[in-house]
């Protein structure tokens, strides 16, 4: 689901932006032959005035927004929660009610200064009408869903579905009665979907996108094994990190809850031994499989220690139970509790990924974490020459005797090459098909190679380097396994197609890597939950790369390193194309074409930033609270030039701006600058770029 956004408007040039002024959607009469209303999207509108205030002081909270908006709209917000108060700055999140049903997509966050006065405002309010009643049910819209999310058939469900009745946004600008409905599979894939009054659906929305513990800092290559004790921070965690009863392999808190789940159901596995003290000290054994004797214990003691140490430093940065962080209890202090969240290590799910997915406030966020490939896990054999290949975390997986087939090269007959991003000719049976990556994502391409009757797909890398483990949906829809090579291997496999083609599991691999013990990876994921729960709509093909980014940014900054998951991935460069420190993109390379590859750029951005901010000495706490605080003036949906904005409002309604400066510098150097534009259209994104910083920014 994209929403559509109004840009916002910061200060360009050093000029304080005009307050944008409270609209409503227009009203469009449908006569007779014109086609019946359909859902919109409820467009964001940014109010702010340089910091300066929007209404006067000594108002409450709520009564102060209503005030403000002065359009009727106001009438209907109610407080998600309590509102909070992170260095100054107070904060309300509200959402809209019609007739007693909520607007879906329609809210506001509001931010107050020290004196109480309402200084800003980002919200997409609705003219409230009486909403026409829907023709089809909460089973209707039930099924009208699993069938658009699930063709082949209804998956194993996590939790049991749920149906929300909601009033949706008209293009006539009246309100009609339709439904949300929430799905949540095995395989951790979270789903929002709209469904209209008649039956139809609207749109699908993905939000999937840790005492004394002896630990890994970084990871296994980079830092020794390193006991620390009493890491709570009494402010985040003031009752500590530990509730009830603690095993090896099954460790419990009111943050997280962190368990091996080897046979993926998504449930904690057999107890091993207690640990009635509190200490969990187990050592690892790299000479061995993470599976193997006691490592599973150190997989569940190394991340549920920094689930909860992600969780306390998020926590002084502004990520506070109003916010939507995660907690079970959440000590009066505002928000939904019962949502600590579900860290599974070592997960059968898949290898050589990670997810989080990010349900509501109130439901726990889930964490699945993998087994690494190393290389030589997997064989691509072909004229009796081996080469290495990275596996897919989707369709099947291979065994030791793997496929066989003649090699074919895709051509989609468009002359768009061989990306198989389109729909390909039929082959014979038993044909593996060779793919170029690059223009769309793993799974389209291999969707494509099954629906042309392929076998397998082998995917040649694009950039130099090793192959990659390749990401992507699941759901039962692919079948076929996959396997990337690097791009020189892949020339030499092309030129000898259509010789015979073999994918494989090697018959002798070396010990996996365990992604439970970068901290890199834990890191990431946990940032999808804070983007999401923040920000909101982080997803498509802009917002999704700005989550991944910034999900990259919370790694570099507390690894201080610029190279992401160099452990799992078994190289030195990391698993992103580029190392975040001399990155040659630039916003005009961000197109659509891969959520990971067009996020590097807001990583690269936050890098540069984190440098900026050492220089000025300031520490990790300080741009994690600044990067934190922006979120809370960032509409949904975000592109990057609105996630700068919310910084730079950040910066001046917590009294900061002597730090904008520093902002503008870095993203200005990647080309997201005074008057840097751009342009979503279906998965495509044009960007305008900019390297121009405000006058008072030009002097270094």
């Amino acid at each position: 689901m994209r929403t559509h956004l109004i840009p916002t408007r910061s200060r360009l040039a050093g000029l304080a932006a005009a307050v944008l002024a409270a609209t409503v959607l227009a009203v469009t009469p449908t006569a007779e032959g014109q086609t019946a209303p359909r859902p919109v999207d409820a467009r964001h509108r940014v109010h702010w005035a340089d910091g300066k205030a929007l209404g006067r002081a000594g108002l409450p909270p709520s009564r102060a927004v209503k005030q403000y908006l002065d359009s009727g709209a106001g009438d209907t917000l109610r407080p998600t929660s309590r509102a909070w108060t992170v260095r100054g700055v107070t904060y309300l999140r509200m959402e809209q009610y019609v007739a007693g049903l909520r607007v879906a997509g329609s809210d506001a966050k509001a931010a107050f200064d020290a004196r109480g006065r309402l200084v800003s405002l980002v919200e997409n309010t609705v003219r409230a009408t009486d909403p026409r009643a829907a023709s089809a049910s909460e089973g209707d819209a039930l099924r009208a869903a699993v069938r658009s999310l699930y063709p082949g058939g209804s998956p194993r469900w996590l939790q049991a579905p749920s149906v929300e009745k909601v009033a949706l946004p008209m293009s006539d600008g009246r309100l009609s009665e339709g439904y949300v409905v929430l799905t949540w599979d095995a395989d951790n894939q979270l789903f929002e979907t709209v469904v209209a009054g008649n039956g139809s659906v609207v749109r699908s929305e993905s939000r999937t996108s840790s005492e004394g513990y002896n630990v890994f800092p970084e990871h296994p290559d980079e830092t020794p094994q390193t006991v620390v004790t009493d890491p709570a921070d009494p402010a985040a965690s003031p009752d500590g990190w530990l509730v009830g009863d603690q095993w090896s392999n099954h460790i419990s808190g009111n943050n997280a809850h962190a368990y091996i789940d080897a046979d993926n159901d998504d449930a904690p596995d057999p107890n091993d031994e207690v640990e009635a003290d509190g200490v969990f000290d187990t050592a690892f054994d790299a000479t061995t499989q993470p599976t193997a004797g006691d490592n599973p214990d150190v997989a569940v003691q190394n991340l549920f220690y920094f689930n909860n140490l992600i969780h306390d430093t998020l926590y002084r940065a502004g990520f506070t139970e109003a916010a939507g962080n995660f907690q079970n209890d959440t000590f009066g202090n505002g928000g939904t509790g019962g949502d600590a969240v579900e860290a599974q290590a070592q997960d059968g799910g898949g290898t050589d990924n990670a997810n989080f997915a990010t349900p509501p406030d109130g439901q726990p966020g889930r964490m699945q974490m993998y087994l690494w490939t190393p290389p030589g896990g997997y064989d691509v054999i072909q004229n009796g020459v081996t080469y290495s290949g990275a596996p897919a975390s989707f369709g099947a997986q291979l065994d030791t005797t793997g496929v066989t087939g003649p090699l074919a090269v895709a051509d989609d007959g468009v002359g768009t090459g061989s990306d198989g991003c389109e729909a390909l000719p039929a082959v014979a049976a038993g044909t593996v098909v060779l793919v170029d990556r690059g223009t769309c994502n793993f799974s389209v391409k291999a969707v494509n190679v099954q629906r042309a009757g392929g076998s397998a797909m082998l995917v040649v890398n694009n950039v130099p380097g090793p192959a990659v483990p390749m990401g992507g949906g699941k759901g039962g829809r692919i079948k076929i396994p996959s396997l990337m090579v690097s791009q020189d291997d892949g020339a030499v496999l092309r030129a000898g197609a259509p010789a015979a083609t073999t994918l494989r599991l090697s018959p002798t691999p070396p010990p996996f890597k365990d992604g439970d013990l970068d901290s890199d990876i834990i890191w990431h994921e946990y940032g999808h939950g804070l983007t999401w729960r923040m920000i909101g709509s982080m997803s498509g093909p802009m917002s999704g790369a700005i989550g991944e980014g910034m999900a990259d940014v919370l790694s570099v900054i507390t690894g201080d390193d610029p190279v992401v998951a160099e452990y799992p991935f078994s190289d030195a460069g990391g698993i992103r194309r580029f190392s975040y420190e001399g990155y040659p993109n630039t916003y005009a390379d961000v197109t659509g074409t891969e959520v990971h590859d067009d996020g590097e750029l807001y990583g690269a951005i936050g890098w540069d930033l984190w440098k900026a901010y050492k220089a000025a000495s300031l520490g990790q706490d300080d741009i994690l609270a600044d990067l934190v605080g922006g979120m809370n003036f960032t509409p949904a949906g975000p592109n990057f030039e609105q996630m700068r904005d919310g910084i730079l409002m950040g910066l001046t309604a917590s009294g900061n701006d002597a730090r904008a400066c520093m902002v503008w510098r870095s993203f200005a150097k990647y080309g997201v600058g005074v008057g840097a534009t751009s342009r979503v259209r279906g998965p495509n994104i044009t960007a305008t770029e900019s390297f121009a910083v405000p006058p008072e920014c030009a002097a270094p």
